[in-house]
């Protein structure tokens, strides 16, 4: 079995003077496609919006935004979609509760407007952090509208005003009804100051949350456990697959990490690295996007530097194989475009200096029994050998076959 590329990789949507950073991919209820993007700098309070394609991925309507900046979201029953801001701030008169953003709609439903409210999370173990400390940006008039209602006034200083830290990631609908989501934190007891992945449930369609669990707790690990994917099994076990120490370039230190649960998140193994069975390729090191086929074959999409996907037909997380290495993939496709060698898409200055390249942060959906849809940006992107550069959005689609 391998991963083939069904078409090359086309741009679904580009601009000239923006950028477009860190695409998150739905296939909703409805069986829509609706994809997020982080439209302003790469910094922790640019906004974000969302297309919709109603036919498949072949077009895509125009820009909406329902929350400031899209962490994450979740569809719930009769088409109902739950979107959840990133930023979160501690409650002042309940100093454990943190307060987000946060939106509800029925997308396939002409002239929706969507349910806008506070989404409360009930997190005692968080770390509260004061905006001053902040070194990746500063926020725009998008929160401040939330802030002013919880503190009653509107000239709260960067001191007042305490970020919660969680960014949640992933989410699953229990056999209940519940959900269950991970984010990842700091612990407010950290003596090292790692990441924590925290289990949150909801049984309000995200209304509200309260903090459940440890599912990684970076301190005992000596780790950075973060940004993680959530799926069922086949067998019935949930897994979970994370990036680990993420903060560092050092592919050694940087390989991702799994994890299985057999009573529905309230315990789980100790993670472990991820290896390939079929080569010497480490799987790292940010954001992994595991989805299910038809089947139970699993697959997986991860990057930085690069952008890879592979695949597990047992479908239990333990036979990783057949690494697909898109990065090339869109190298040979911008050469056939007559791009020349020193234009095509390349880390120019270093690891670390995504700019010149991408976030490698991959989106992923299933597009049938066999097919997924794979979607990235592109940064200073030359199409062809007339193009200008533009910060891009590419999409392709790519099948398991025999």
């Amino acid at each position: 079995m391998k991963l083939v590329p069904v078409n090359r990789p086309v741009t679904i949507h580009s601009v000239r003077f923006a950028e477009r950073w860190f695409p998150q991919l739905l296939r909703h209820t409805d069986s829509s496609l609706i994809l997020w993007i982080n439209w302003g700098g790469d910094a922790a309070f640019a906004p974000s919006m969302h297309m919709r394609s109603a036919d498949n991925g072949h077009t895509w309507g125009e820009p909406e935004s329902n929350v400031p900046r899209h962490a994450f979201s979740h569809s719930l029953a009769d088409h109902e979609l739950f979107e959840l801001d990133a930023v979160g701030i501690s409650d002042p008169a309940a100093p454990a509760d943190a307060v987000f953003r946060g939106a509800w709609s029925f997308p396939d439903r002409l002239g929706d407007q969507p349910v806008r409210d506070f989404v409360r999370m009930h997190l005692p173990s968080i770390k509260r952090s004061p905006l001053a400390a902040s070194t990746s940006g500063y926020p725009t008039h998008h929160w401040w509208p939330l802030w002013n209602a919880l503190h009653g006034r509107d000239d709260m200083t960067e001191d007042e005003i305490l970020i919660a830290g969680l960014d949640v990631t992933t989410a699953i609908t229990l056999d209940d009804g519940r959900l269950l989501a991970l984010g990842y934190g700091r612990h407010k007891d950290s003596a090292d100051g790692h990441d924590t992945i925290f289990t949150i449930e909801s049984a309000d369609n995200g209304r509200t949350w309260t903090e459940t669990g440890i599912t990684a707790n970076g301190d005992e690990l000596g780790a950075d456990p973060n940004e993680a994917t959530m799926v069922r099994l086949r067998d019935g076990r949930l897994y979970v697959a994370m990036r680990y120490d993420g903060v560092t370039m050092d592919l050694e230190k940087a390989v991702l990490h799994h994890m299985w649960s057999s009573d529905d998140g309230q315990t789980w193994t100790t993670p472990e690295p991820m290896r390939l069975i079929d080569s010497d390729h480490m799987p790292a090191s940010v954001w992994p996007r595991a989805k299910v086929l038809e089947d139970g074959t699993l697959v997986m999409s991860y990057g930085r530097p690069g952008k890879h996907i592979i695949f597990d037909p047992s479908g239990t997380g333990t036979q990783w194989q057949g690494m697909l290495d898109l990065t090339a993939f869109e190298k040979e496709t911008q050469a056939l475009m007559g791009v020349p060698e020193d234009q095509r898409i390349q880390r120019r200055h270093g690891p670390g200096d995504r700019h010149w390249d991408s976030s490698d942060y991959l989106a992923l959906e299933t597009d049938g029994p066999r097919t997924v849809i794979v979607v990235y940006d592109a940064q200073n992107y030359i199409e062809n050998w007339n193009a200008r550069p533009v910060s891009a959005v590419r999409m392709l689609r790519v099948r398991l076959e025999d």
